[in-house]
């Protein structure tokens, strides 16, 4: 016989988002299970990026993505000092590195003015000071630009959810939810099969959003977003790293360049790339190293290019078509999907991780 479980709130996914969702829940009493099919919460997209916290600058004012980033990057500073997660703030340079590009970092300026984000022009030698050897003509810089330990992040918002009454189901794969008598019955599969009921679903599970929404009865087709999968590569530099800075080149339409980016011991890494894939695959393509030197000496012509070694890849759930410019966040409610009690994310890339606190504020709200 199936086994039942009874409950508030369901959540499917267990990255920051849906963690941080689960947490905000948890805390103002809902009793919140978080459904998570990996061994470990957190362990693909979250964990599969530059970590970086990023201040708000490149997106347009009215998008969520904007008011969700801005607020979210002072929760998650004033979370990671009281919870003692190693995080820094260092700080983002924004360079220019030929003449052609300097009116697309005037754009980045107004744009990040318009967003009311600290963001300035700094002369060439205080760029220098703390970067040298980096070749550019103009820079701005973004003073609350930082970079946060995502695993122990990822522990944090665990340990909260359980301090709260919440509860993380590892290893357990949503396979479909209908409606009946104002609940949903939520199918799951661990070691075997068992139902949950809950008043509230909350779908936020990432590459795989396409599959958990086809598979919620009445959920309406044309709400659901095609995922593009947005592969990037990363490779670390081994030795001392000459800059203090998160150095970015001026952005393209589905990145932010080949950027300079740390981890907590001061490690220099390099990346993302941008690739659209058709399936999830973290295999790591070494032929790409040309490509990154090539762009990297654009903006640091000294590079040792035999210091540059492969390091690992993520994928990035975009609902952004290759050729299109760039979508907001989608986190759809009742009201536009038609389905009560489900609230729906999806599109859900960076700025995602530090938006996350925020983002568990406002679904709270829609609830």
């Amino acid at each position: 016989m199936k086994k039942s479980l009874m409950t508030e709130v369901v959540v499917v996914g267990g990255g920051v988002i849906g963690l941080s969702i689960a947490r905000e829940l948890s805390k103002s009493g809902k009793e919140t299970i978080v459904l998570e099919k990996n061994e470990r919460a957190g362990d693909v997209t979250s964990s599969r990026n530059s970590g970086v916290i990023h201040a708000g600058i490149y997106y347009p004012r009215n998008f969520l993505k904007t008011k969700l980033c801005i607020e979210g990057n002072a929760l998650i500073y004033e979370y990671a000092r009281d919870k003692k997660i190693n995080h820094k703030r260092y700080g983002k340079y924004i360079i220019a590195t030929n003449k052609r590009e300097l009116s697309n970092l005037e754009k980045i300026l107004t744009q990040g003015k318009k967003n009311n984000v600290d963001l300035v022009k700094v002369e060439k030698e205080k760029v220098l000071e703390a970067n040298p050897g980096l070749k550019f003509h103009e820079a701005l810089y973004s003073p609350n630009s930082g970079v946060i330990d995502v695993p122990e992040y990822v522990t944090a918002l665990e340990g909260d959810i359980q301090h709260h009454g919440g509860l993380i189901s590892l290893r357990t794969s949503f396979i479909g939810a209908k409606k009946r008598n104002n609940k949903f019955i939520i199918n799951c599969k661990s070691d075997d099969h068992f139902a949950i009921e809950s008043k509230y679903l909350i779908n936020c599970s990432g590459l795989s959003n396409e599959i958990t929404l086809k598979n919620i009865e009445n959920f309406p087709t044309d709400k659901i977003y095609k995922n593009y999968y947005a592969k990037g590569h990363y490779f670390k530099y081994s030795g001392k790293a000459p800059f203090s800075n998160l150095i970015y080149p001026v952005s393209g339409k589905h990145s932010l360049g080949i950027h300079v980016g740390f981890d907590l011991a001061g490690s220099m890494r390099f990346g993302p790339d941008v690739e659209f894939v058709d399936k999830i695959d973290y295999s790591f393509n070494e032929s790409l190293k040309d490509k990154f030197i090539n762009s990297i000496k654009q903006y640091w012509p000294e590079v040792n290019v035999e210091k540059l070694h492969p390091d690992y890849t993520g994928i990035r759930p975009k609902i952004t078509k290759p050729d299109e410019s760039m979508r907001d966040f989608s986190i759809e409610a009742s009201k536009e999907h038609g389905v009560k009690n489900l609230i729906n994310l999806q599109g859900i890339e960076s700025p995602g991780l530090t938006s996350s606190l925020a983002i568990g504020k406002f679904v709270k709200s829609l609830l």
